[in-house]
């Protein structure tokens, strides 16, 4: 039968395990000697080259347990601020719709200007059927206004983090985010080289989830896997095409596909700008 402890855990349990030295009863007839040491501790006891060996083993699964990646390793930690626009390559509605009615409303809007400063201020403008709209989420406020129409509605999402819309939707985690809206779970690294984390809301009435493959070297989101509270796949986004942009990479094509794998949304992101100063008086209506 297979053991179920892994070559480092035999190494630990060696350690551990009396099996590899003498019993109780010879232990204590050991330890009654006058003079005697404890056998379980005499490095004479061990052949000097198998001793030497065992401590590099056990040193070793020690530094890889250590060296695990965190969820730090995800984040833009010098992203400031960002401003980029997304335009809508290519929609289909019925593919769209499989996802969720919200999401293929969104598609809607051929352009959207995206605005984020830290800590978690983001500003989307469009168009929608000639329309001018303009969405605000700052703290836990999240805020819809459509000037032509008078038309302004304020919603609390602090207990529905899942109807917030942040950097993750475009394939960037930032410290504000890492910080006091998601935590990630290592889970491992792909042949690729890509980290693997999954990713939940810090409010844990919100029980749906991510999982996020991270490009460890540019600090992107490559790949983003949606499951809802059900634990039920909604969608996959793939960003690719990442760009260099004062310092930090931004993917600038996302590609959107259902719970069925097929592609109901591709878009680009094009003028974009980190980190060039955003004034606070953005984020206001």
């Amino acid at each position: 039968m297979n053991s179920p402890l892994s070559p480092g855990e035999h190494l630990v349990e060696g350690f551990q395990n009396p099996i590899h030295g003498p019993d109780a009863k010879e232990r204590g007839r050991i330890r009654d000697r006058p003079g005697a040491r404890s056998a379980l501790f005499d490095t004479r006891r061990v052949p000097e080259a198998s001793y030497n060996s065992d401590m590099l083993a056990l040193a070793a699964v020690t530094l890889a347990t250590a060296a695990l990646p965190t969820f730090d390793d995800a984040v833009q930690t010098g992203l400031k601020d960002i401003a980029f626009s997304v335009k809508v390559v290519s929609a289909k509605r019925a593919e769209l719709r499989k996802i969720n009615r919200d999401f293929a409303i969104s598609y809607e809007a051929k352009e959207v200007k995206v605005q984020w400063k830290e800590p978690m201020k983001l500003r989307l403008t469009s168009k929608v059927n000639g329309q001018a709209l303009t969405y605000l989420v700052v703290g836990s406020k999240k805020t819809y206004h459509i000037p032509r129409l008078r038309l302004k509605k304020t919603e609390d999402i602090s207990k529905s983090p899942g109807k917030r819309q942040t950097l993750l939707d475009f394939g960037m985690i930032s410290p504000s985010m890492s910080k006091s809206f998601l935590k990630g779970s290592y889970v491992r690294t792909d042949r690729e080289g890509r980290l693997i984390f999954d990713v939940n809301y810090q409010y844990a009435g919100d029980t749906s989830r991510h999982r996020v493959w991270i490009d460890a070297g540019k600090r992107y989101v490559v790949k983003r896997m949606w499951f809802n509270r059900k634990g039920q796949l909604m969608a996959t986004f793939d960003y690719t095409e990442p760009v260099e942009a004062n310092g930090l990479w931004i993917p600038t094509k996302l590609t959107v596909r259902n719970a069925e794998g097929k592609v109901a949304g591709v878009s680009r992101f094009e003028s974009i700008k980190v980190n060039g100063g955003i004034p606070d008086s953005v984020f206001k209506l």
